[in-house]
């Protein structure tokens, strides 16, 4: 019998080595399964004794001395039955404290996240990006928005908010009127405002996550913010500025 089998099982190769002596040789006294296992005589009785707490030896005393024999071969199976109870409880143990951890970690781990997109690909890429930081019925809000600012912005804008929207409403303030700014007036999902000024660059601000800083003139450049404390300063004005916004 190979003794890897039983090592598998989680049992040393010394326990593997007595115990498949013990299987072979029937009841033996220590000396004989010294000499068929080829154990050091200072280890084997620990070794006995672990698998006796295994329920995989049995012993008895026959004229004072001490016998030993492999328990039935069905403990093995109450003995992987048993080790697969234990699991069971860690396993449930481990679910039961991963929400705590993931608070903890989450708390001491979590950084300022700011990172620069250049060109409409990385225009896309920033929406994209920031988009996966909303929540369901998550609020975004949009300032310094001008109709201006190039068609392929635009499109880009529309194909979001006909993917976006419906799930997430939003308020806008623009800086001036145009066609952008009449396409987003016929949007259920929207609500307008008017802050006419000249602004070189927007912002829009999704739940209370993250941030994109954006400048459509060339170089095409965008920012993306994700931090819950700097977002929050972001929506303080935005509010302050809705509220003088026609």
């Amino acid at each position: 019998m190979d003794t890897h089998l039983l090592e598998s099982l989680g049992l040393t190769k010394n326990e593997a080595l007595v115990y498949i002596t013990l299987v072979k040789t029937g009841s033996s006294k220590t000396g004989q399964l010294l000499k068929e296992s080829g154990i050091n005589t200072g280890k084997i009785y620990d070794i006995l004794n672990s698998l006796k707490k295994r329920g995989l030896v049995s012993e008895t005393i026959i004229n004072k001395v001490k016998h030993f024999s492999a328990s039935p071969s069905e403990k093995l199976l109450e003995y992987i039955n048993a080790k697969k109870e234990i699991l069971k409880k860690e396993e449930n143990t481990v679910k039961s404290l991963i929400p705590q951890i993931e608070l903890i970690r989450k708390s001491k781990t979590e950084t300022t996240l700011t990172e620069v997109y250049t060109g409409v690909n990385g225009f896309k890429s920033a929406i994209a990006e920031a988009n996966k930081t909303l929540n369901p019925r998550d609020e975004i809000l949009a300032m310094g928005v001008r109709s201006s600012k190039g068609e392929p912005f635009n499109t880009i804008w529309k194909q979001w908010a006909k993917e976006t929207l419906p799930k997430n409403h939003e308020r806008v303030l623009f800086s001036e009127k145009g066609d952008f700014y009449e396409f987003k007036l016929k949007s259920k999902y929207s609500k307008i405002r008017l802050l006419e000024s000249s602004t070189p660059t927007a912002m829009t601000i999704f739940g209370k996550q993250s941030a994109l800083i954006l400048r459509y003139d060339e170089p095409v450049r965008v920012i993306f913010i994700k931090d819950k404390m700097m977002v929050a300063t972001f929506i303080s004005l935005f509010e302050q500025l809705w509220k003088i916004a026609k």
